[in-house]
């Protein structure tokens, strides 16, 4: 396994889970044309080495942030870098929309990516979100993880399964946890849905490309928009918690 140790050559460093494909991947290119350092966490070989080639100054660990070890290695990785802005990209969803289709292996597995990955990557960066004058985490959610969607009738008969829209809303209440434990340290934390993104996770009504999505939102960061406890959305504005 080749190995890309780290490099700090911009004045802003971004971290990326899942920038293997889809919008990280697209956050990643946004962020790079904008002269930004990139700290990207991907789950196999094969992308970190087409990453290495497009973002050649890039920093590189393979990690797969469900994996219980991924907390340590991200922070032994890090060392003593500093990072500006920790994105939470990585996401897992699956089928099982209706009780008799989903399961509790895959609200487990879908857990263990969106929250509990979540949770380690942050407290694995936390170090080095400390050093930054201006810290931030941006958690990517979805309008499906919004309560109040769900109790208005919003996600009924929308084919979303259970283990999504449960994973998703327990990382809503993690960002709102994070954002009053690491307040006081100086650091943002705000959860952002993307948009219906054309991806590989694409919902029915889908419709955004994720190239603007990453636009839309790196913008937002490189111009300080966001706020403490945000919960943003890249077509209406804003979401209800």
């Amino acid at each position: 396994m080749q190995y890309y140790p780290i490099k700090e050559l911009a004045l802003r460093n971004v971290l990326i889970t899942g920038a293997g494909k889809g919008l990280g991947r697209e956050l990643a290119r946004a962020f790079f044309d904008q002269g930004w350092q990139l700290f990207l966490v991907v789950r196999n070989e094969a992308s970190q080495t087409e990453l290495a080639e497009e973002f050649t100054t890039a920093n590189i660990l393979l990690s797969d942030v469900a994996k219980p070890d991924h907390e340590l290695k991200l922070s032994a990785w890090l060392g003593d870098a500093t990072l500006d802005v920790v994105i939470n990209n990585a996401g897992a969803g699956s089928k099982g929309a209706t009780l008799g289709e989903a399961s509790a292996e895959q609200i487990t597995s879908a857990f263990e990516t969106n929250c509990i990955g979540v949770f380690a990557t942050v407290k694995g960066a936390h170090k080095a979100l400390l050093k930054s004058p201006s810290g931030m985490v941006v958690n990517i959610s979805s309008r499906r993880g919004s309560l109040t969607m769900q109790a208005n009738g919003a996600a009924k008969n929308s084919g979303c399964s259970y283990s999504y829209r449960i994973s998703k809303a327990a990382q809503n209440m993690l960002t709102l946890c994070l954002a009053d434990d690491l307040e006081d340290d100086g650091i943002r934390v705000a959860a952002i849905h993307p948009g219906r993104l054309l991806t590989d996770m694409a919902s029915k009504d889908a419709h955004m490309t994720a190239q603007k999505s990453a636009q839309l939102i790196s913008q937002l960061i490189i111009n300080n928009k966001i706020k403490n406890k945000d919960y943003l959305c890249m077509e209406t504005g804003t979401l209800a918690w």
